[in-house]
């Protein structure tokens, strides 16, 4: 049983304090940003950007150094530069300082997720991956849930800083933690000569051709980027339609959202009941199209329909949240090799990243030109398109598994070698 398991209970701990703390800090830097310093919009939209672009220019080496070193390490070795960091934003004295620590910050963030994830896939059994990746989608949908309540009570009692201090606590416990299992990777593998790591260059080059030779992983990053622009095209402009739509109850903003983290809190809950996903068509389009019918059901609603209305497409958008963000997890984490798992996660990750700085950007382009209704129905309509496309296409798309993913490197390396 996965509960039994003594290293993932440890890592799941460090995993969920370091995500609550990750949400207790993100209403500190909005608060701080447009409520103390009151910045401009072009200010606040570098902060999507302080975010995104580590991940985009460090995500591909952060895995490929997963992959040859001691993971726990790692990650305590991120949590500190990012607690210290944490604790530097409150001596900046100005925005753009602010922002610069910020995307520090993500840098050494960038290399928690491919380490955390390949420690994950080499401590659980194939038959509890599904179990492990719902778990953390939970906590991190918890953390989503309770951490923005949470940490704006605090800011509004106290003051943004504690949030902040919160936050640095939170990695400092987290590596408190791992330092008790700091050395079970030493009993995990034992390398023989034949498989002792490559020069940095040829590892990123044999990650890249794992990747692009796995049918699955290929054709799902590319399902994944192409729906994750299209979604974020109306996520980043939430504020803007229910501005517009309801104007006298900014409250409903709230409550949606909230709406939207609880039907992803019990989707992944209900998913680690399962012991694989036999359908990712299914489970990653048949998700994609719940979202695509909120935001279209969003951009029919009138104000005369009544606002509650609005929380069931709410609802429906929670349900695909969690499909997709657990069934994403899952096929990483089942399709690719253990040994390469780290590059081959910094690969997707770099690749999905861009679209956190293109989507925004976009989105204001289209709101703009077309006005929220019809920007909301008609990327919605999009949106559920892409999903029941791959729903009814699903075969065609990701095929069916005609090998082990476990011999994926030793083919590689052979087609290199030759």
């Amino acid at each position: 049983m996965l509960k039994e398991n003594r290293t993932f209970r440890t890592l799941f701990v460090s995993y969920g304090l370091s995500t609550l703390g990750d949400w207790f800090d993100f209403i500190a830097v909005s608060i701080l940003l447009g409520f103390v310093w009151k910045v401009d919009p072009m200010t606040m939209a570098l902060l999507p950007v302080a975010y995104a672009a580590p991940s985009i220019l460090l995500g591909q080496f952060a895995g490929v150094l997963a992959d040859r070193v001691n993971k726990v390490r790692m990650i305590m070795t991120m949590n500190i530069i990012q607690a210290t960091l944490t604790l530097l934003l409150l001596a900046m004295p100005t925005p753009f300082w602010f922002l610069v620590v910020i995307a520090l910050r993500s840098g050494a963030s960038v290399f928690n997720d491919p380490a955390q994830q390949t420690l994950t896939r080499q401590i659980v059994p194939e038959n509890q991956l599904l179990q492990a990746s719902a778990l953390n989608g939970a906590v991190y949908q918890m953390g989503k849930l309770i951490g923005p309540l949470a940490g704006g009570l605090v800011a509004a009692v106290f003051a943004p800083a504690i949030c902040l201090m919160i936050n640095a606590s939170t990695f400092l416990l987290s590596t408190g933690f791992l330092f008790t299992i700091r050395k079970v990777e030493n009993t995990l593998f034992r390398p023989s000569a034949e498989e002792q790591p490559l020069p940095y260059l040829q590892a990123w080059q044999e990650g890249w051709r794992i990747f692009l030779q796995n049918r699955v992983l290929l054709f799902s990053t590319i399902f994944a980027t192409v729906t994750s622009l299209a979604i974020q095209l109306a996520d980043t402009q939430f504020p803007v339609i229910f501005r517009e739509k309801l104007p006298d109850n900014p409250e409903m903003l709230g409550f949606t959202v909230s709406v939207i983290g609880l039907g992803a809190l019990v989707t992944v809950t209900l998913l680690q009941r399962l012991k694989e996903i036999r359908s990712y068509g299914w489970v990653l389009g048949g998700g994609v199209l719940l979202i695509g019918i909120c935001f279209s059901w969003i951009g029919f609603f009138q104000p005369g329909d009544g606002m509650y209305w609005l929380l069931i497409p709410a609802l429906l958008a929670g349900v695909g949240t969690g499909l997709t963000s657990v069934g994403a997890n899952y096929l990483v984490q089942k399709e690719s090799p253990p040994q390469a798992h780290g590059r081959v996660r910094g690969i997707i990750d770099s690749l999905t990243s861009a679209t956190f700085i293109i989507a925004p950007l976009l989105g204001g382009v289209i709101m703009t030109i077309w006005g929220p209704n019809t920007a909301f129905l008609w990327v919605g309509l999009l949106i559920a398109a892409i999903g029941g496309a791959a729903v009814l296409l699903q075969r065609w798309i990701w095929g069916n598994r005609t090998k082990d993913v476990a011999v994926d490197i030793a083919t590689a390396r052979s087609e290199r070698v030759g």
